[in-house]
C-alpha cells in the first residue's frame, strides 16, 4: 500500500533543531506518536511518504527544509511563509494540489491519512480526495474545542470556539475512515457512520529497559505531565500527603498553572518534589527507577470521555506499575495490568489506594509492572497497531463509497 500521511511529522535530527531554535517547543507526545506509526507501517511493508506542514516562527521571512529519510519513511516538509493569515491559505493550496496529483497517479493501493487537527492541511486534503477518489483516513488524537484549557465556568460557550475549531468540525465527518483512541470519539464524530477502527494507543516494538534499578530506601511516585488542577493533581498531592507512608515520596515533572499551588506544598512537605520541566530522556530515565507511576486524572470531566492518556502507555512499558483511574476510554483489557483508583475519586479514595499500593511488597510490584510491559509491548506495539489499520483500510475499500 502507497501510503500519503499528513501531519506534523519530523525527523529526530529536525526535532533537536526545532528544540534548540525554540526551548519552549514541546510537541514531544505527537511527534512520537506520529513517528511511531508511520515506523510501523513501513515496517508492515508499505511505502511511506511523510508530508510535514512543521513550522518554525523562529526562522526570517520564509521557512524550508530539505527532505530527509529516516527509519524507511522518505519526510518531505512544506516550504511555507511566515506570515501566518498567508500561510493558513497556502497550506490548503498546497496540500490540495499535492494530493490530487498524487492521488490521480496510479490509484490502485493509494491512501491518505491525515492528522484531523492541522485545519489548514485536512481542509486542501479533502477536497483533493474527493475528485482523486482516494481513500482519506483521519487519525483523530483530540477532540476540537474540548481539552483541559477550554472552561465553560467564565466563558460563553460560543464565544470560546475559535474559527479554526468551527472550520475543523465542518469537515470531521468528511474522512472516508476514521481511526479514534477511544469509543466515544466515534459516537461524537462519526455521524455518517463511516468505517472506523478505535486504536487507544501503542508502543515502540523497539523499546528496551535495563534491569528495574528500584529505590530501597524510599518508594518514589512520580506523576509527568501537564501540571492542571483539572488534570487530577491537587487530589493527588492532598491524597498522597494524607496516605501519609514513611519513606515516600512524589515527584512533579511538567508545567501548568498548578505550579503555583505546588510550591506551598513543596515548602510544607519535603518529600513533594517538583522537579520542573526536564528532558524527555531524563523523565524516562527516573519513570524506570520509580516504585509507582500515577495518571490521577479526574473521570466526570467531559475531555477525558475523548483520550487515552499518551503517558499511561509510555508508564506501562516502562516496567515501573501504574495507578491510574478508571478512564471512560480506557478499554478493561487493561484492567488486570494496572491498579486502579477504585476508591472514590476524593482525596479520601486517593489516599486509600495510595496506602495500599505503596505498602505492597516490592516483588509484587515488580511482576505488576513486568507483567504490564509484556503485554502493552506484545499486543500494542507499533507494528502491530499499523498493521491492524492497513487490514481495516483494506478491507474496507471494498465498499468504495467514500463522499
Amino acid at each position: 500500500m502507497k501510503i500519503l500521511y499528513i501531519s506534523t511529522l519530523v525527523s529526530q535530527k529536525a526535532l533537536e533543531d526545532a528544540k534548540k531554535q525554540d526551548p519552549s517547543f514541546s510537541s514531544y507526545a505527537v511527534q512520537k506518536f506520529t513517528r511511531l506509526l508511520n515506523e510501523g507501517f513501513a515496517q508492515n511493508e508499505n511505502e511511506v511518504q511523510a508530508l510535514s506542514t512543521f513550522f518554525l516562527p523562529n526562522v526570517g521571512y520564509f521557512f524550508h527544509r530539505h527532505k530527509e529519510e529516516e527509519n524507511g519513511i522518505q519526510i518531505k516538509y512544506i516550504p511555507s511563509p511566515n506570515f501566518r493569515a498567508f500561510r493558513i491559505v497556502w497550506l490548503l493550496v498546497y496540500c490540495f494540489f499535492k494530493v490530487l496529483f498524487w492521488g490521480i497517479k496510479r490509484k490502485k493501493d493509494k491512501v491518505v491519512i491525515c492528522d484531523v487537527l492541522n485545519v489548514s492541511a485536512c481542509t486542501g486534503v479533502i477536497l483533493a480526495t474527493r475528485i482523486a477518489n482516494v481513500p482519506c483516513v483521519g487519525i483523530v488524537t483530540d477532540m476540537p474545542g474540548i481539552g483541559v484549557g477550554n472552561d465553560d465556568a467564565n466563558t460563553n460557550k460560543k464565544e470560546r470556539v475559535s474559527f479554526a475549531t468551527r472550520i475543523n468540525r465542518w469537515y470531521l465527518d468528511k474522512f472516508t475512515h476514521y481511526v479514534f483512541l477511544t469509543e466515544q470519539m466515534n459516537n461524537a464524530i462519526n455521524t455518517k457512520h463511516r468505517p472506523y477502527i478505535v486504536m487507544e494507543g501503542l508502543v515502540d516494538v523497539n523499546m528496551t529497559i535495563p534491569k528495574n534499578n528500584q529505590k530501597k530506601d524510599k518508594r518514589i511516585v512520580i506523576y509527568a505531565g501537564g501540571l492542571y488542577e483539572r488534570y487530577g493533581l491537587k487530589l493527588l498531592v492532598d491524597g498522597f500527603i494524607k496516605a501519609d507512608v514513611e519513606n515516600t515520596e512524589l515527584w512533579l515533572y511538567g508545567n501548568g498553572p498548578f505550579v503555583e499551588s505546588l510550591a506551598t506544598y513543596c515548602e510544607n512537605h519535603p518529600n513533594i518534589i517538583y522537579k520542573g520541566i526536564r528532558p524527555n530522556e531524563e523523565v524516562v530515565e527516573a519513570e524506570l527507577k520509580a516504585t509507582l507511576l500515577v495518571n490521577p486524572r479526574p473521570t466526570h470531566e467531559e475531555f477525558t470521555m475523548y483520550s487515552f492518556p499518551s503517558k499511561n502507555m509510555e508508564y506501562m512499558v516502562s516496567g515501573t506499575p501504574v495507578l491510574t483511574t478508571i478512564l471512560p476510554g480506557m478499554p478493561k483489557e487493561y484492567y488486570p495490568y494496572v491498579y486502579l483508583f477504585d476508591k472514590g475519586e476524593t482525596t479520601e479514595g486517593y489516599a486509600e489506594v495510595l496506602r495500599h499500593v505503596l505498602t505492597l511488597p516490592d516483588e509484587e510490584l515488580q511482576e505488576k509492572g513486568m507483567k504490564a510491559r509484556n503485554w502493552v509491548l506484545e499486543n500494542k506495539n507499533n507494528i502491530k497497531q499499523a498493521k491492524r489499520i492497513t487490514e481495516f483500510i483494506y478491507k474496507e475499500k471494498q465498499t468504495n463509497i467514500w463522499f
